[in-house]
Parts: C-alpha cells; sequence; structure tokens
C-alpha cells in the first residue's frame, strides 16, 4: 500500500487513523449484529472538524510517537 501527504507527517497521520478504523470496523463486523451508518450530513461535519488544523496536529502526534520509540528502542533512528 502505498500512502501520500503534503508532508511525512500528514501521511502517517492518515495511515494511522484508516487503521485504527479499519480495526474498529473489523471488530464491530465480529458481533454479527447488524450495524446502523452514520448519518451521512453527521460523517460530513465530523470528517470536516477533524481535518482543522491537520497538518499541526499530525507533525505532533508523529512527534509523540517518535519520543515513545526513542525512550522505549533508540535503536529505531539508527
Amino acid at each position: 500500500m502505498d500512502v501520500t501527504g503534503p508532508t511525512i507527517a500528514e501521511a502517517w497521520d492518515d495511515l494511522y487513523y484508516l487503521e485504527r478504523a479499519a480495526e474498529v470496523q473489523v471488530k464491530a463486523l465480529s458481533t454479527g449484529r447488524p450495524l446502523r451508518a452514520v448519518d451521512p450530513d453527521v460523517a460530513r461535519r465530523v470528517a470536516a472538524q477533524m481535518r482543522e488544523g491537520d497538518p499541526e496536529s499530525a507533525r505532533l502526534h508523529l512527534e509523540s510517537v517518535k519520543r515513545v520509540l526513542m525512550r522505549d528502542d533508540p535503536a529505531f533512528a539508527t
């Protein structure tokens, strides 16, 4: 899978949240219960809210993960 974005941080952030959404969908489907779709207007508003401040939010998110990696396994940076 190829992921692109205006910056590495934004591409990584998009992939991170795509993976989380897929994980939630798999768990929801595994219940065997009928799922209810989110109202399209609500989905559009939430998507727009998620994109507000996206570049800075993505940068901060990636920096936080890098700090955890440096603490737990500094060899990742070599």
